[in-house]
């Protein structure tokens, strides 16, 4: 490991690992506080205006990093890419929001937790403020850790100086999202000040390529959220807030361990184009061995997780209401390892090897499975439900990309 791609990924481990502790130390806290239900209420608002982060997003973060990748010794085009998918972002930021403001007003469910929603809804402009594709391509990972270090210890302070009863679910959330858009401001300061893009006002024929570039990934990624936000919305829907808070717990462990392994991809995401562009061999060999640490470190906490899910789920909440998390963490103890190996298969393998069509319709095949098989087993095992399906779709996505691997005779080692 070269020092660049070393620093990198101790500058996002840390990242990631401050993502990974952060919330663990939150969830504790807020289940005891805030209870299960209101609890419940926090989980659906984030899990439904997910859906408008993944428009704005339109699979930028990983398109638009290839280009960062392709074009970086070159600020003239960098600036282009920057202003370019900034541009798009935002337009489709207003898109969603306009999109939100018919749901919120036709939807009388919606409408009994408008500010709740309205308040999750500012995550969307965050996610146009902060371009993480563009230090990934740059290979500057050391940016975005600080800014995103600082302002979520903010948020962990203050929830603990000013959230203290029951009705104070509203002030976390808004104290959750507020820390999230501080960091995307100080990022865009950042950017300006530095320098290191300059203005570019990009034509409409850039808009329309920087789409064309991302239209893989976001369609994955819709997919995606077939099977992991729709089961959250879908549960809420059908079974409540309670519901949404029992299985909202465990699926907050779950998703903090796959943000702390996705840093593996992510770092490596770039550095595998580059050696792509060098030789299809040099690119396997450095993938595989990514995938190789990666597939066992999370296949040993899926074992851990199987096993310690009674002693996790005391320490972490310690009251009657959660002892169903117990068999839900249990359920859901492998999605880490299948996930991971996904995304390093479909995003880091597929994408770089230029197979990218396979991946939509993998996964596309994956949030189809869910959405038949959702609804029934909601209604008759509730969360437990949830947890089942989403375990064997991750199985499912797994299956089906080995098998287009050994399709294209592109060797790989898991083990």
């Amino acid at each position: 490991m070269d020092h660049v791609l070393r620093k990198n990924f101790s500058y996002l481990f840390l990242l990631q690992n401050v993502n990974y502790i952060i919330p663990l130390m939150l969830l504790p806290y807020l289940t005891r506080i805030l209870g299960v239900d209101n609890f419940g209420k926090i989980t659906f608002a984030q899990a439904f205006v997910t859906y408008f982060v993944l428009l704005t997003d339109f699979g930028f973060n990983t398109s638009s990093t290839q280009e960062i990748v392709r074009v970086r010794e070159d600020r003239e085009a960098l600036s282009k890419v920057f202003w370019s998918t900034t541009i798009t972002k935002l337009l489709f930021a207003i898109t969603s929001f306009l999109v939100f403001a018919i749901l919120l007003i036709a939807i009388p469910q919606l409408q009994q937790m408008n500010l709740l929603l309205i308040i999750s809804f500012a995550g969307v402009l965050s996610t146009v403020l902060f371009p993480v594709w563009l230090f990934q391509g740059l290979e500057k990972m050391s940016y975005i850790t600080w800014l995103n270090i600082i302002p979520r210890i903010l948020v962990l302070v203050c929830t603990f100086l000013f959230v203290k009863l029951k009705s104070d679910y509203v002030l976390a959330l808004s104290i959750q999202t507020a820390g999230t858009l501080l960091s995307a401001i100080a990022c865009t300061i950042l950017i300006l000040n530095q320098k290191i893009v300059k203005f570019y006002s990009p034509r409409f024929a850039d808009i329309q390529s920087t789409i064309v570039e991302g239209w893989h990934i976001f369609a994955s990624s819709v997919a995606t959220n077939l099977y992991t936000t729709t089961n959250t919305v879908v549960l809420g829907l059908l079974s409540g807030d309670t519901a949404v808070g029992i299985f909202s717990a465990s699926e907050k462990i779950i998703r903090a361990i796959i943000s702390l392994f996705s840093s593996v991809s992510q770092v490596t995401f770039p550095r595998i184009n580059t050696y792509y562009n060098e030789s299809k061999e040099r690119a396997l060999l450095f993938g595989n061995t990514v995938l190789k640490y990666a597939a066992a470190a999370t296949f040993v906490t899926g074992v851990l997780l199987l096993v310690l899910a009674p002693l996790i789920v005391k320490i972490l909440f310690g009251i009657p209401e959660f002892n169903e998390t117990i068999l839900i963490l249990r359920i859901s103890s492998f999605i880490p390892f299948f996930s991971i190996v996904n995304g390093i298969l479909g995003v880091n393998l597929l994408i770089t090897f230029g197979l990218k069509r396979y991946l939509v319709r993998i996964v596309g095949a994956g949030g189809i499975f869910s959405l038949l098989i959702i609804v029934p087993s909601v209604l008759l095992y509730q969360a437990r439900g949830v947890a089942v399906v989403a375990t064997l779709t991750e199985i499912l996505i797994s299956t089906l990309l080995l098998y287009i691997f050994r399709k294209h005779q592109i060797k790989l080692k898991l083990m």
